[in-house]
C-alpha cells in the first residue's frame, strides 16, 4: 500500500512571530516530568512554525537557527535542542481550559507536548533542520484555536522563568476581559502550572506552603512580568481566615515594557552551559543542568560561585562545582540585576530624588516605605545562610556607590542602624522586584484607598 507523502514547511522565522496559543494549552499542568523555562519556550516556537506552515501535511520543518535565533547553531551544536526534543515527547501533561471547576461541557485530556521530532542534516548545503508533528487528538486545537491568546514570542525572548512565561500566557488571556481578572483558583492549582513540577515531585513538604510558594514563583514571575512585557499584573489572595486559600490576578495594558527589549532574542542561552564548564563541571552534566533549570537561578548561582571563587578575603574554594551545585539546588543564590536595570537604578541614586512637595514624590515615599516592609518579611522568612548572602550581595554590589558615613554605619552596627536598614531593604527590593513603575504606584494607590 502506498503511504501518503508528509508535507513540509518552508523556512520560517518564529523569532518574530505572533503566536495564537489554545486556551487548553496555557494552563498545562505537568504530570510526568518537568516543563522548563526552555521547553516552554521551544514548545511555542514549534507551535507558530506549525501555525505558519501550509495546512496540508502532518509534519512540520524549520531550520535549527531559526528555531533557536541564534545562527550559530550549526550540526556540531544541537545538545540542548535535542536534550528539549527528548522531554517535549515524553513530558505529559494535562490539557484543560484553564479551570480545575468541573463545568457542564468542559473537556479534559493528557498527551505529550509533541508527538515526534527529528533532527536532520543537509549533506549538501550543511544546513540542519528540525522536523516535528503533533498528536493528531490536539492537532486541530493547537494550529487552528477557536479560542486563544496572541502571545508575543520577542517578550517570550525576555523572559527568563519558567513561572514568568506562564503566568504570562495565562494574563494575557484576560487582558481584553471585561474584568481583568484571571480564574479564581486554590494556591494549590496554580503551583505545579507555575511550577512546571507535578505535585507528586514537588520534594520537600516545606516547601509546598503558600509563604514559599508566594516567595520562590509568584513574586518573582509578577516582578518580571511587570519588568519585560506589555501588561501588568497584581496578585489577588482570598483568605478564609488567615489562610490564603485561592488566588487570582488583576491584568491590565501597559503601554510598552519597562525594559528595553532585545532586537536579537534567543531561546538558548549557551554561554551559561561554557560557564559551568569553565568551573569544572563536565559538559553533559553542565548541558543536564542548564536543560533542568531555570536560567535566572543558573545565572545567579553562577555570579555567586564566580565572586567567591575571585574573593580574596575569604579562603580558597574547595570545589567551584560543588558550591555552584548547591547554590542552583537550594536557591539561596541573589539575583542577577540585569543591564537595563541599572541606569535606573543609578539615574535615582544621582538625583536624590524628587522634591519632597511634589505629591509624586510622597507617593514614592509611601511606596518605598510598603515595599521594604515586604522585603523585610522576604528576608525574615530567608535562612542564616542565604540573609548572610543577602548582605555579602549588599556589600559588593551596593555599598560601594553609597556615602561613606552610610558605609561606616553599615559597618559598626549592620540592620541595626536605621539608614543603613533602609538602605539594604530598598536594595532588596529592587533586586527582587524591580524599579518600582507607574503601574505598580497605580495599584498601591489603589489598595490603600479600598483599605481606607
Amino acid at each position: 500500500m502506498a503511504t501518503k507523502r508528509v508535507k513540509k514547511t518552508d523556512v520560517v522565522s518564529p523569532s518574530s512571530a505572533e503566536l495564537r496559543k489554545a486556551v487548553e494549552a496555557i494552563a498545562i499542568q505537568p504530570k510526568s516530568g518537568k516543563i522548563t523555562l526552555l521547553t516552554r519556550k521551544l514548545f511555542n516556537v514549534l507551535l507558530a512554525v506549525a501555525q505558519q506552515a501550509d495546512e496540508g501535511g502532518d509534519t512540520y520543518r524549520a531550520l535549527l537557527s531559526d528555531i533557536v535565533a541564534n545562527s550559530a547553531f550549526d550540526s556540531n551544536d544541537t545538545a540542548l535542542v535535542k536534550e528539549h526534543l527528548r522531554r517535549m515527547v515524553s513530558v505529559q501533561v494535562e490539557w484543560s481550559q484553564g479551570t480545575s471547576s468541573q463545568k457542564p461541557g468542559r473537556k479534559w485530556g493528557i498527551s505529550t507536548l509533541i508527538a515526534d521530532a527529528e533532527i536532520l542534516e543537509d549533506p549538501a548545503t550543511r544546513r540542519v533542520w528540525v522536523e516535528f508533528s503533533f498528536a493528531p487528538k490536539i492537532k486541530k486545537k493547537l494550529l487552528d484555536p477557536v479560542q486563544y491568546a496572541r502571545l508575543s514570542l520577542q517578550f517570550q525572548s525576555q523572559l527568563r522563568s519558567s513561572a514568568g512565561l506562564a503566568l504570562y500566557e495565562i494574563c494575557v488571556r484576560y487582558l481584553t476581559n471585561p474584568s481583568h481578572l484571571t480564574m479564581r483558583e486554590t494556591w494549590e492549582w496554580w503551583r505545579p502550572i507555575l511550577s512546571g513540577t507535578p505535585d507528586t515531585e514537588a520534594g520537600d513538604e516545606a516547601k509546598r506552603e503558600y509563604k514559599y510558594f508566594k516567595r520562590d514563583y509568584l513574586r518573582p514571575a509578577i516582578a518580571e512580568v511587570n519588568a519585560v512585557t506589555n501588561i501588568f499584573v497584581e496578585l489577588i489572595e482570598h483568605r478564609e481566615g488567615r489562610r490564603v486559600a485561592e488566588i487570582q490576578f488583576r491584568v491590565t495594558e501597559r503601554k510598552q515594557p519597562m525594559l528595553a527589549l532585545d532586537e536579537h532574542p534567543n531561546v538558548f542561552d549557551s554561554t551559561l552551559v561554557d560557564r559551568m564548564v569553565k568551573i569544572g563541571i563536565p559538559l553533559k552534566e553542565a548541558q543536564s543542568l542548564y536543560a533542568d533549570s531555570e536560567e535566572n537561578r543558573i545565572r545567579a548561582a553562577l555570579q555567586l560561585t564566580e565572586q567567591r571563587m575571585r574573593s580574596t578575603t575569604l579562603p580558597p574554594v574547595r570545589s567551584a562545582a560543588a558550591l555552584f551545585k548547591d547554590a542552583l539546588k537550594k536557591g539561596y543564590a541573589p539575583p542577577v540585576e540585569t543591564a537595563a536595570e541599572k541606569p535606573a537604578a543609578a539615574g535615582r541614586l544621582a538625583t536624590g530624588g524628587v522634591t519632597a512637595d511634589d505629591p509624586k514624590a510622597r507617593l514614592m515615599d509611601e511606596y518605598a516605605a510598603y515595599r521594604r516592609k515586604e522585603a523585610r518579611a522576604l528576608y525574615d522568612e530567608q535562612g542564616d545562610l542565604e540573609r548572610e548572602l543577602a548582605r555579602n550581595s549588599f556589600e559588593n554590589d551596593e555599598l560601594p556607590g553609597l556615602g561613606a558615613h552610610l558605609r561606616d554605619d553599615w559597618r559598626r552596627r549592620g540592620l541595626d542602624s536605621k539608614l543603613a536598614d533602609t538602605a539594604f531593604f530598598d536594595w532588596l527590593a529592587r533586586k527582587t522586584w524591580g524599579e518600582p513603575t507607574d503601574g505598580d504606584l497605580l495599584a498601591f494607590t489603589l489598595n490603600q484607598a479600598r483599605a481606607a
